[in-house]
């Protein structure tokens, strides 16, 4: 079961990032469904430890591609990521999976996790990449059509 529908408003744009953002989805879903089949702590914790793997993984990749790219919000960004990173952990650690309170807590967190971070932060980052992709393979293109090429 799909815990974050995926629909066309959290596309970013970049097939990258979008492909990494349903992956984590995906593993949100089967979160839910450990949650909801009560399969325990043990289970949910496996569960939570790939999202984190996944997680820091496509905050590397934005990461190179921000610094890459010169984009000029990376540290907010990547301040975002390192609360992201915390928000789980601290998720992880907390986790009961016999309580109502820790399992609704549980249950909120990836809405506001995943499709926040995307909607705003990831779409904005995304944009300037094509931007900055265009900008580049048109100055790539003028100079090509000049005969000038780049020195080393």
């Amino acid at each position: 079961m799909d815990w974050i529908a995926w629909d066309d408003t959290l596309d970013t744009g970049d097939a990258g990032m979008d492909a990494e953002h349903k992956e984590l989805a995906r593993f949100f879903g089967r979160l839910r469904e450990a949650v909801e089949g009560s399969e325990g702590k043990a289970a949910c914790a496996t569960v939570l430890d790939n999202i984190i793997d996944h997680a820091k993984a496509h905050f590397e990749l934005e990461q190179r591609l921000m610094t890459q790219h010169a984009y000029p919000k990376m540290e907010q960004h990547a301040a975002e990521h390192a609360m992201l990173i915390r928000q789980v952990l601290d998720c992880k650690e907390n986790f009961d999976v016999d309580t109502a309170a820790s399992r609704s807590a549980l249950m909120q967190f990836p809405e506001v996790w995943l499709t926040y971070h995307i909607l705003f932060s990831d779409k904005e980052l995304a944009a300037f990449i094509a931007s900055a992709r265009g900008h580049s393979a048109k100055t790539q293109a003028s100079r090509a059509s000049r005969g000038d090429r780049e020195t080393p």
